[in-house]
């Protein structure tokens, strides 16, 4: 169960959704070849992520909300946390060649030891707005399962690729910002600790207002139809209602409500882009 727990299921199924709207805007791809992409595509992701734990264990450790992970409190030895992270990238991307071609197979390698070697090893100890580079390594699922299809590229996956990288920054930087005496005790750089409150809410809105203008050049170029603009264009209504919250407010409550309603909202777009492209 700490090798699930070290997994971080959450993580695992948020780059799913990604490598399952790709898949879907691409179109072609068979029932078999949907399911055997996401459960490789989860492996690598999976191994990625207990590796990462096995890396920043130390600096979980001293964080409320992360000192419980297997790795962080001992439960888990962090040779065998490394062994069985690179046991599942290994099959992950094995299992992709076999089953989606050489393309998918090495877009899940080159994910894998982004996040792990350039994200958490040199960017995330060093960079305080390493969440930039590292958003990154959220776009590489999308890649693999456009990949998988054998679709060309097109601009649905230039969509897809471009709203996930600019949301991730600003989801992080609200969680960081909402527990800004965790992420000080644990010693990892963040915008709040190297340029204050006001820059790192500056920041935020900066970034969710190109993840609106994105939604908004698909809308007026009418990429996805009528469904997707009232779709997406609400969401992104909702999501400004609590970026204003958070620039007014200013309080760690207001930040935690963006983070957390943040997710649901690149959901929302996506699926609306999707529901657009079958329609």
């Amino acid at each position: 169960m700490d090798y699930v727990k070290a997994a971080q299921p959450r993580i695992v199924a948020l780059f799913l959704v990604t490598v399952l709207a790709a898949m879907l805007l691409a179109g072609g791809a068979g029932a078999w070849l949907v399911i055997a992409v996401l459960a490789a595509t989860a492996l690598t992701v999976a191994g990625a992520a207990i590796l990462n734990n096995a890396i920043e264990r130390d600096a979980d450790a001293l964080m409320q909300r992360t000192r419980r992970r297997p790795t962080a409190s001992g439960r888990l030895r962090p040779r065998h946390a490394v062994a069985a992270g690179l046991v599942a990238v290994a099959a992950g991307v094995l299992a992709l060649w076999a089953t989606a071609g050489g393309l998918a197979a090495v877009f899940a390698l080159l994910g894998a030891a982004y996040y792990v070697l350039v994200y958490t090893l040199l960017l995330k100890p060093h960079t305080a707005l390493s969440s930039v580079p590292g958003a990154l390594a959220g776009v590489f699922p999308a890649l693999i399962g456009w990949a998988a299809t054998g679709a060309p590229w097109s601009a649905d996956i230039l969509f897809l690729c471009a709203v996930v990288f600019v949301w991730s920054p600003p989801h992080f930087w609200a969680l960081a910002l909402a527990r800004e005496d965790d992420y000080r005790s644990s010693g990892i750089p963040t915008p709040v600790a190297r340029y204050g409150e006001r820059i790192t809410r500056v920041l935020i809105g900066a970034f969710f207002a190109a993840f609106t203008g994105i939604v908004a050049v698909a809308t007026a170029t009418g990429l996805y139809g009528i469904a997707f603009s009232v779709i997406a264009l609400a969401t992104n209504l909702v999501l400004w209602v609590f970026v204003v919250r958070l620039l007014a407010a200013r309080t760690g409550a207001a930040a935690w409500a963006l983070f957390k309603v943040s997710g649901p909202c690149l959901a929302a777009v996506v699926a609306a882009a999707v529901v657009g492209r079958l329609l």
